[in-house]
């Protein structure tokens, strides 16, 4: 995976570098199909510049698909790591988008018999 982060009015922490290696690798294990050169991250951390809010966007460019997060907090951890779970559940239905699993659950759902009541 190609891996860009971008500073905005912030300059890099040790520790958010720690956490974001973290949560990237989270990100690839959920895409392990895909070629490690098919698959970009964009990671943009900003700092408001009077208040104290920090935005944390998140940009996953796929072959058919570009997955987009951007989340606000009063923390750029918390900013991040709510980024990061809009992100991955956003992939999880990409995911579930391509193995059709959306449509077994309706064929599920009629093939299912309906009970019928004796009295």
């Amino acid at each position: 995976m190609i891996c860009n982060v971008l500073y905005k009015n912030l300059k890099p922490v040790p520790q958010i570098e720690q956490q974001l290696e973290k949560k990237i690798n989270k990100v690839e294990d959920l895409l392990p199909n895909f070629d490690d050169d098919s698959v970009k991250l964009d990671v943009t951390f900003e700092k408001h510049a009077r208040r104290e809010e920090y935005y944390t966007t998140l940009t996953l460019t796929l072959p058919r698909k570009k997955l987009r997060a951007k989340e606000l907090g009063f923390d750029a951890f918390n900013s991040m790591n709510s980024a990061f779970n809009e992100l991955l559940r956003e992939v999880k239905k990409f995911k579930d988008m391509l193995k059709r699993e959306h449509t077994y659950k309706t064929r599920r759902a009629e093939k299912k018999p309906r009970k019928q009541t004796t009295e």
